[in-house]
């Protein structure tokens, strides 16, 4: 008749708290690559934004909610400079009033107009045309946007944006890629054999 070892509960005492380092070490898997991607998604609008006025392409802010409701105050639109000719019904554009100050609506006509074109827009929460058409040459035509993005551009300080989230993607890849401060693999195979010799040394 074989005997059976006697044991004393100590591997499995041992055994469980192995299970849930492996479960810890899952859980920071998964929080890193969350933290990776964030990061990469950072430091990727920090380049598309510091490459954009090499590309003729700028930053359009709504202060008012005329274009509603998809992009309502706030909103931040990532608009190119082109020749007015080339605006189309249905495209949003940014021109310059007489007094100087910009509006962004929608375009509803366009039409040649000695070097440039004649604009007519519309707000899309507006019932009304624009009270008169534009004369302009070069318009901004949004690409895409944002809402309520001006917020946190306006919250980061403007032109101080792009350096806080550069250093907010740094330290994120610098958090993900920091050492856990694990045990090397030689000591964590040495404690491994220590504990399974403990547990049948009795």
């Amino acid at each position: 008749m074989i005997a059976k070892r006697p044991t004393d509960g100590r591997t499995k005492a041992t055994a469980a708290p192995s299970g849930v380092r492996a479960s810890a070490r899952r859980s920071a898997r998964v929080v890193q690559s969350v933290v990776l991607s964030v990061a990469a998604a950072v430091g990727l609008l920090v380049v598309l934004a510091a490459l954009a006025p090499l590309a003729g392409f700028h930053l359009v802010r709504l202060e008012t909610g005329s274009m509603s409701p998809g992009f309502p105050a706030g909103s931040v639109l990532l608009a190119q400079d082109i020749a007015a000719r080339d605006a189309a019904v249905g495209d949003i554009v940014t021109v310059t009033r007489a007094d100087g100050s910009p509006v962004t609506h929608r375009v509803v006509e366009v039409e040649p107009a000695g070097s440039g074109a004649r604009l007519v827009l519309k707000g899309d929460a507006n019932d009304q045309v624009d009270p008169a058409p534009y004369l302009a040459t070069r318009v901004g035509r949004a690409v895409g946007g944002v809402p309520f993005a001006g917020g946190l551009v306006e919250a980061l300080g403007g032109r101080l944006a792009l350096p806080v989230l550069a250093a907010i993607s740094s330290l994120l890849v610098l958090w993900a890629w920091w050492p856990s401060g694990r045990a090397p693999a030689h000591r964590a195979s040495r404690a491994r054999r220590l504990a399974i010799d403990g547990g049948g040394a009795s």
